[in-house]
């Protein structure tokens, strides 16, 4: 379910890796959040570990500090929001309701991956050189 020419000025393709267990396709788009969608890319390559919110939410830690953007708190399944109150990008994994995030893109392949990893494990986000 691809939205767009992968890696163009607007939107951008990375790689979620979890350490050996697989590889998730991620795309980041500009004009959701464009402040945090260009923190973010410039603070690539991010690594942390992986935590879950009720195993509704899986969300990595990046340091990155940005303020509310163009917030929202409904998100469905395979949507990326960056949660402002941890600095962690955050990959929806059951739709869900009452969260406010800055919306920066979606998951162009489904999220079941994260559902196989521990809390716990290091996670790596990357730009996809395809």
């Amino acid at each position: 379910m691809t939205w767009s020419y992968p890696n163009s000025v607007s939107r951008i393709h990375v790689l979620l890796e979890a350490g050996g267990k697989g590889k998730i396709l991620l795309e980041l788009v500009r004009h959701l959040s464009p402040i945090t969608f260009s923190t973010i890319i410039k603070t690539m390559p991010i690594s942390g570990r992986l935590h879950f919110m009720e195993h509704k939410i899986g969300y990595v830690e990046t340091g990155v500090t940005v303020g509310a953007e163009k917030q929202k708190s409904t998100f469905k399944r395979g949507d990326l929001g960056f949660m402002v109150s941890n600095g962690s990008i955050c990959i929806v994994l059951q739709d869900t309701k009452g969260i406010n995030m800055n919306h920066i893109g979606h998951c162009i392949e489904d999220p079941l991956l994260l559902e196989s990893i521990e809390s716990g494990e290091i996670i790596f986000i990357k730009r996809d050189s395809r």
